[in-house]
């Protein structure tokens, strides 16, 4: 992601568990992702450090999009598909 994306490492770290949790638990729901990388007592801190990021980073859409593009290798054309899960 690093070659990709110029953001903090910190940030790429997160990204990268951030998907980890998404694939493996099949869910959006916040607090069901934080739990994926701790016991039950560090999920609430979990929680809420993801809270924080997802509340004071905001991604570039443009930026993530192409990024998603370079990785996907999908030939020409393309369907852009947006659904409404918040």
């Amino acid at each position: 992601m690093r070659s990709h994306l110029k953001w903090h490492s910190a940030r790429l770290t997160f990204l990268a568990l951030f998907v980890v949790a998404l694939l493996r638990d099949e869910t959006v729901n916040l607090d069901k992702l934080a739990a994926v990388f701790a016991n039950r007592a560090q999920s609430n801190a979990n929680y809420k450090r993801w809270q924080r990021i997802f509340q004071y980073f905001a991604l570039d859409s443009d930026e993530v999009a192409r990024v998603l593009v370079k990785l996907s290798a999908i030939a020409q054309p393309w369907t852009l598909s947006v659904d409404r899960t918040n």
